[in-house]
């Protein structure tokens, strides 16, 4: 397994019971499509990024973002962006949302003490990017499920990218999805691997030696 990889499942598996309680906690009192152990994979992720800083691609009203916001803090404190326009939208599983969760999403980085590391990026993809600086170390993608949406969401992202950053996708386990589409043509063509899978969620990063050495 990739190092990275191995210390993330690690941290998943073996969370000691104080921050097990705290996380839950978290997810209690914040709304959001993402299952417990989903969101304490997004911790974990969170949590290892040691530089540079952590994207997150559609955040509706913010469980997932607190869970990246708490692993960056219990971590290097690396900057969280949420990049979310709450603008009137449909999902393609039937998703309804808009203006509404801004409301909920600034409550719970209140709420969960996560307000002074993440910052609520009101744009899409496409209409923030040109301009972007920063490199990213983690890149969580949860925003149109629609194959055009979601490979759009990581083209504008991925010339920001680490050489080692890790990209995260969400309902990646349904093949009639957008996410499931374009994980397959990242590792069959573009030297990613899927390092590792928690419920609906699956992790890529890019292949490295060690990954070979391990295969051979």
């Amino acid at each position: 397994m990739h190092l990275q990889m191995n210390r993330i499942l690690k941290c998943f598996s073996a969370l000691p019971k104080s921050l097990h309680t705290s996380l839950r906690s978290y997810y209690d009192c914040t709304e959001g499509c993402v299952s417990f152990e989903e969101a304490t994979l997004l911790y974990c992720l969170a949590r290892y990024v040691h530089t540079g800083c952590i994207v997150e691609v559609g955040s509706y009203r913010g469980r997932s973002t607190v869970f990246l916001g708490r692993g960056s803090l219990d971590g290097s404190k690396a900057p969280v962006y949420a990049v979310e326009p709450h603008t009137d939208f449909v999902g393609i599983l039937g998703g309804v949302f808009g203006p509404q969760d801004r409301r909920a999403f600034f409550q719970a980085m209140l709420n969960c003490g996560c307000s002074e590391i993440v910052s609520l990026v009101n744009l899409s993809s496409e209409d923030f990017t040109s301009n972007w600086r920063k490199p990213v170390a983690l890149l969580w993608i949860d925003g149109d499920h629609r194959y055009e949406g979601v490979k759009r969401d990581f083209e504008c992202w991925k010339q920001h990218l680490n050489a080692d950053a890790v990209i995260a996708f969400d309902d990646a386990d349904n093949p009639d999805l957008g996410p499931r589409r374009l994980i397959e043509e990242l590792t069959t063509h573009e030297g990613f691997i899927e390092g590792l899978t928690i419920g609906k969620v699956s992790v890529l990063c890019r292949e490295t030696e060690d990954v070979r050495n391990d295969s051979e």
